[in-house]
């Protein structure tokens, strides 16, 4: 975690309180974002002083949110309160890169104090970090939809309006700029920027072809309900093809055209399975079905990659996450495919800050991307960068990284969210994208399969890929 690449080693004193959670955060910022070998002791004071052994030069940052939420910690008193004042620190002299003149200050003030070798910047970056990286707001406040998921248009970045904006990065940037300033002969790691493209297999097939049985009372549906018995025979003539392996009919099955746009971008994506659909709200079927398995024989054939798509049920259940991902990699192994389960998303987005990243590292995966919201786009943990997920329970840094999920086709497309098309739809994914790349951050974009049945969903799909 703490990388020493620089011969000038930055020694840190933090006060006497919330030690694991200032630990935790200052490993992800120094040792993770900046590359920075650095030391840590505590001290009698409220703010965290940084120096650099042998310089007369000293930098504290406001540290409120971790010396004065001791007493209301998780409690409703300690979050940020609304309206967010604004600072510009290019009027401090300050030479920073970011999304907008002025950021938002969640914790400390704003401004920057100077003094002949010491300066003190009244932002409070560490906790103000830790709130976004940890989703503290999300054990306090108890909105939730009807999937029971925290929504954005309750996060306190939504309401004061920098969900679009990567503001961890924003914030470590200033304290960057200082430090620079101050220590000129330090250097900083360079994060490449990636692009991730992932699939949510939730229906790979036209699920109303699945058995005659579907197919009876779909076509009935046809005929009686909607009075098209066109598309009755379309159905059935899919039913026929699917099953002798000929998906040139099934709308759903965009897998070949899909890896094909992504191989000529030079991208290889991720492709997330419902280990069963026993329960309800899944999808419609079980990975031991004979045309699931070949076409995860195909996707791994192809060099891409195969991931766990945790059920509708398992965001609060360890036992059943731990037992899903068990049985895919027991079905891969039977399939004669090796590589190994590292990626998992939920099914729907269903995400419990306080439970779900600790059983996701019980499990055993090395990295989840669940990370985003259903219902807008963005940042919900303030950065586009993989991290070490911080852990509710026993209140310590998890072996399990987040990879923010930046934009979900369905949030951007669907009318029940934002209900986007053409161009609106494409500059609102690539200014996110280029939000998530302007501090070496991922971008992480989900599209389904099944989210590509029409040329228009295709076409914007490719368009985003080729301006990659």
């Amino acid at each position: 975690m703490k990388l020493k690449k620089n011969s000038a080693k930055v020694e840190i004193l933090i006060p006497k309180c919330c030690i694991s959670e200032q630990k935790y955060i200052l490993d992800i910022l120094f040792g993770e974002f900046l590359g920075l070998g650095f030391s840590l002791a505590t001290h009698n004071e409220s703010t965290i002083k940084l120096y650099v052994h042998d310089s007369a030069e000293s930098l504290t940052v406001n540290a409120d949110f971790f010396h004065k939420s001791g007493s209301h910690w998780l409690k409703p008193e300690s979050m940020p309160k609304l309206p967010l004042h604004d600072w510009n620190p290019r009027e401090e002299g300050l030479d920073v890169r970011l999304i907008k003149e002025t950021v938002p200050v969640l914790y400390g003030h704003a401004g920057l104090i100077k003094e002949a070798n010491h300066w003190h910047i009244n932002l409070d970056i560490f906790g103000s970090a830790f709130f976004m990286l940890s989703r503290y707001e999300e054990l306090i406040t108890q909105s939730r939809d009807v999937h029971d998921r925290f929504p954005a248009s309750a996060s306190v970045a939504f309401k004061a309006g920098f969900l679009d904006r990567p503001i961890v990065n924003e914030y470590l940037e200033i304290l960057w700029a200082c430090m620079y300033k101050l220590w000129p002969s330090l250097t900083r790691e360079t994060h490449q920027p990636q692009t991730f493209v992932s699939c949510d297999v939730d229906q790979p097939f036209d699920c109303t072809v699945e058995t005659i049985s579907k197919l009876t009372r779909s076509c009935a549906g046809d005929v009686l309900k909607r009075k098209a018995p066109a598309l009755a025979l379309k159905r059935i003539k899919r039913y026929f093809f699917n099953e002798v392996g000929v998906y040139k009919f099934d709308q759903n099955y965009s897998f070949d055209w899909y890896m094909d746009l992504c191989e000529q971008v030079g991208i290889k994506a991720a492709f997330y399975f419902i280990p069963t659909s026993v329960e309800t709200n899944n999808g419609c079927y079980e990975l031991t079905d004979k045309k699931i398995i070949w076409l995860m024989q195909m996707i791994d054939k192809r060099g891409h990659e195969i991931g766990v798509h945790g059920s509708f049920q398992t965001y609060r259940d360890e036992e059943k996450l731990v037992n899903q991902k068990e049985l895919l990699v027991q079905t891969l192994a039977k399939s004669g495919i090796k590589q190994k389960i590292q990626g998992n998303r939920q099914h729907y987005l269903r995400w419990e800050s306080a439970i779900t990243p600790g059983i996701l590292a019980k499990a055993g995966f090395k990295y989840d991307t669940t990370g985003g919201y259903a219902d807008q786009p963005g940042f919900r943990f303030g950065t586009a960068h993989e991290f070490y997920m911080w852990g509710w329970q026993d209140c310590k840094m998890l072996k399990l990284r987040q990879r923010p999920l930046i934009v979900m086709e369905c949030t951007i497309l669907e009318k029940e969210y934002m209900g986007l098309t053409g161009d609106a739809a494409y500059n609102t994914i690539m200014a996110l994208n280029e939000a998530s790349k302007k501090y070496g951050g991922n971008f992480s974009l989900l599209w389904h399969n099944s989210s590509l049945c029409s040329v228009e969903n295709k076409n914007l799909f490719s368009k985003v890929l080729y301006s990659e």
